[in-house]
């Protein structure tokens, strides 16, 4: 029986849905009938039974093995969809027939029992993995097999070798077996597709689910929330623009308004009204109508176009957000916030510490009362516990009892932020070992540089996100002191920024553009202190690139290299090939490289006392404690790993054997190699 797949119109419980319908083309006696065999190899009654397909599916994955083991020289040739052979069941040979074909296919472990009908109900507490899809997927009728113990969906089945979809009316759809040699994913559920049985159109290049493929469609909607009248199902979608995403996607099945010319996709019906993104400090709502003028959206910053919907801020003008760029998962948290007061979603905004007195407070990250004072002498020796960084200049607070002290801004970073890089709201955390079980370290999810101050962190479930505190300090836009136009976030695509300070792109590092122009900075770079202090030096050296050396590169005051030449005072600097960021003084031609003046590891600060230390966790031996000292002293250590004398402020010393490291990076290594 040569069978395909069509939906027709039909009446279920007062509402009409495209409904699937297998139909016989050839001998055409029985929809869905098979021969079933008893143990004896006798016939039985034609019953509505299916043989179990495990048999095929592992005949088709044999049949591909010799394929590509005969083709292995040849895998440009390789087709990424191959088809079904189905000669192994034909469902119309008489019961000999059938019994003596099952028995040819022994070598191939093939079920010779039929697949029965298995009446069960969809409890969330039973775990059902379909033995044809390998999906989990929940459906409204299942069956089972008496001999592989396989549970099956009714469409995987039931499932034709074509199908005509109604959102694909031009063009059949074939049952293929997907090889999985590029990422494809179903246009009904958005899911991915990895060694499926699959429905896919040749011509037009898209794929189903089969699960996907035979459901119902219902053929009118009514929807309140996406719009006030029914929704009639249109076929021919390929040209419509959606009213709500204002794009066409001609796989999504689509609704149509007539009275009000008014077009949905299905995947589109539901859309919140009200939603907070993370790159406005506002709620912003969706609108039908936008004002007239040229609008961009403050996410992408491409056109709008005003005949479409969109989400726009109440409160700001002109400020509009593409109904799809306002979704993406990357800056909105999925709450609609409808009907939630505006005060439920606020976070606290108030000083983050005690106020003792004027000029005194206790900070909850510290033991001891901190007193505001002034700038004074510059020393190198003197870190904020927060950041991790000198104090150079302005205010800050030092502890009345010990060596703790604070940048004004450090002491002041509110408990809870919202922040443009992530959807949901930040909580201010400190790395210190033993403070809320933790090891004390972090690195930061953007720059991917190691700390063990103060962080930024969202930690629900497996899903954890931190932030160091001068990476969450920068909002949209954000002006750089070196570049002269605003710098803003780039959107999620797959291009890629190389940046103008470092001249390095990475997958892990985000960026800062520039709209005018050609300028990118990643967020290493954009991160540094603009201007900084050194030792030698009484004024103020400022951060530059490789462009501002010069035909004649100057020389770094601390490693005696020229800026633009390899050096190698560590492991992990022979892998960067040239460092071309460089601090530099006007006045006194002062110059050092931007690692040498504050380290590989500028995030890290020397512990107070000989019991501080934090847990570095590497590949082969698990965690191990580690201790962080000042490179003070006028003989400068060797690092174990590169063999060469520590030139960074810091040096990392094992607990327990005592063995000194000049970074993190030739610490990590050593046991990675061993």
């Amino acid at each position: 029986m040569s069978s395909v797949g069509v939906f027709c119109k039909k009446e279920i419980d007062g509402k009409y849905f495209w409904v699937f319908t297998l139909t016989q083309i050839d001998n055409p006696t029985s929809s869905g009938e098979t021969l079933a065999i008893n143990s004896d190899g006798d016939d039985l009654p034609l019953q509505p039974l299916f043989f179990c397909p495990v048999g095929r599916i592992k005949f088709q994955w044999l049949k591909l093995t010799e394929e590509d083991e005969e083709d292995e020289e040849d895998e440009e040739d390789e087709e990424e969809f191959q088809p079904f052979d189905t000669s192994h069941f034909p469902s119309t040979r008489s019961a000999s027939q059938l019994s003596g074909s099952l028995l040819d296919c022994d070598q191939h472990y093939t079920c010779k029992l039929p697949v029965v009908p298995l009446f069960w109900c969809n409890n969330k507490d039973d775990e059902f993995h379909c033995g044809a899809c390998n999906k989990t997927e929940l459906s409204t009728n299942y069956f089972a097999c008496l001999q592989c113990q396989n549970k099956f969906h009714k469409e995987c089945v039931e499932s034709p070798l074509e199908i005509k979809h109604p959102s694909h009316p031009f063009h059949s759809l074939r049952r293929r077996y997907y090889t999985y040699k590029n990422y494809k994913t179903c246009i009904c559920c958005e899911n991915s597709i990895s060694m499926d049985r699959i429905y896919h159109c040749t011509t037009c290049d898209f794929s189903m689910h089969m699960v996907c493929a035979m459901r119902s469609i219902p053929f009118v909607v009514e929807h309140p929330k996406s719009h006030p009248h029914p929704l009639t199902f249109f076929p021919a979608q390929a040209s419509l623009v959606c009213s709500f995403c204002a794009m066409i996607k001609k796989n999504d099945p689509t609704y149509i308004c007539i009275e009000c010319v008014f077009v949905i996709h299905k995947s589109c019906m539901g859309f919140p009204h009200v939603i907070r993104i993370s790159r406005h400090h506002h709620r912003i709502s969706f609108t039908s109508s936008l004002p007239s003028g040229n609008l961009s959206c403050r996410a992408c910053h491409q056109q709008v176009d005003n005949d479409y919907g969109a989400y726009a801020c109440n409160k700001c003008d002109a400020y509009v957000v593409h109904s799809k760029c306002a979704l993406n998962r990357k800056v909105w948290d999925g709450k609609d916030l409808k009907d939630v007061p505006e005060e439920d979603d606020m976070i606290d905004d108030g000083e983050p510490f005690e106020r003792i007195a004027d000029g005194i407070i206790l900070h909850p990250f510290h033991r001891h009362r901190l007193r505001l004072e002034i700038f004074g002498t510059y020393d190198e020796n003197k870190y904020c516990q927060g950041c991790a960084l000198p104090v150079y200049e302005g205010q800050f607070y030092s502890c009345m009892e010990c060596h703790y002290i604070l940048h004004e801004s450090c002491a002041k970073a509110p408990r809870m932020k919202r922040c443009p890089l992530y959807p949901h709201p930040l909580t201010l955390n400190v790395a210190t070992r033993g403070h809320d079980n933790r090891t004390g370290h972090f690195r930061c999810s953007e720059c991917r540089r190691d700390g063990n101050g103060f962080f930024y962190e969202y930690r629900k479930e497996k899903d954890m996100y931190q932030l160091d505190i001068r990476c969450a300090s920068i909002i949209e836009p954000f002006e750089y002191q070196g570049h002269e136009h605003p710098l803003f976030l780039p959107w999620y695509t797959e291009e890629k920024r190389r940046c103008q300070m470092c001249k390095y792109e990475s997958d892990h590092e985000s960026t800062l553009n520039c709209l005018e122009c050609d300028y990118s900075i990643c967020f290493r770079c954009a991160t540094f202190p603009y201007k900084a202090r050194y030792k030698h030096d009484s004024h103020f050296l400022t951060i530059c690139d490789g462009k501002e050396a010069g035909d004649q590169p100057d020389w770094c005051e601390v490693c005696e290299c020229k800026i633009e030449e390899v050096k190698e005072p560590g492991y992990s600097r022979r892998l960067n090939k040239t460092e071309l960021r460089f601090y530099k003084c006007d006045d006194c031609c002062t110059t050092l490289h931007v690692d040498c003046l504050f380290g590989e590891d500028m995030y890290i600060k020397p512990g107070e006392t000989e019991n501080d230390y934090f847990s570095f966790r590497t590949l082969y031996w698990g965690l191990k404690d580690i201790r962080v000292l000042l490179n003070s002293s006028l003989s400068r250590p060797i690092c174990i790993r590169c063999m060469r004398h520590c030139p960074f402020p810091i040096f990392f010393k094992l607990k327990g054997d005592g063995t000194i490291y000049c970074s993190v990076a030739c610490l990590g290594l050593f046991f990675y190699c061993t």
